[in-house]
């Protein structure tokens, strides 16, 4: 099944833990906890405004891979590709793949997971938006991480819900 990541705003905004709830009540399954300008204590304390219920679903930023070379290397359960699309947050950063590149990219990586007897899942970044979702679930993906899409949008709840029922859809 197909998933969606969501990573926090960088930035601290009023109300950020109950739009992040309101996230999860509609079906949010994991959200990266990425402050960059926070340390980690605070961060800790950052994540107690959000109900502990939804602690689980709460994964520290790992960062990504920017080419499949180096996913080879990441020992996380869940591995990052960027980016895969023109990106959305951070202004003139252009898609590093072909769609091309992604399907060679993607079947030797799984071709990869297979032979080393390993269980990672592949989620895309980069540029992920409601319109270009299926057409990363039919490239390969297991998954999207989302950060642009959702919080440059004035109802950043409403677009992280087109984003996770076009994945249903």
């Amino acid at each position: 099944m197909f998933q969606i990541a969501l990573i926090s705003s960088p930035e601290n905004f009023a109300g950020e833990h109950e739009i992040l709830e309101q996230m999860f009540e509609i079906d949010l399954q994991i959200l990266y906890a990425r402050k960059p300008q926070m340390p980690e204590p605070l961060l800790e304390r950052w994540m107690l405004g959000i109900d502990i219920k939804w602690h689980g679903n709460i994964l520290p930023w790992q960062g990504s891979a920017h080419s499949f070379g180096e996913l080879e290397k990441m020992d996380a359960d869940i591995c990052l590709l960027s980016p895969v699309f023109d990106s959305i947050s951070k202004f003139g950063y252009k898609a590093g793949f072909n769609k091309q590149e992604l399907k060679d990219g993607i079947a030797a990586w799984k071709s990869f997971q297979k032979e080393e007897n390993r269980t990672q899942k592949l989620f895309a970044l980069g540029g992920v938006e409601a319109e270009n979702i299926a057409e990363l679930a039919e490239l390969g993906f297991d998954g999207a991480a989302v950060l642009g899409a959702v919080w440059h949008n004035p109802d950043p709840v409403g677009a992280l819900e087109e984003i996770i029922n076009r994945c249903l859809g």
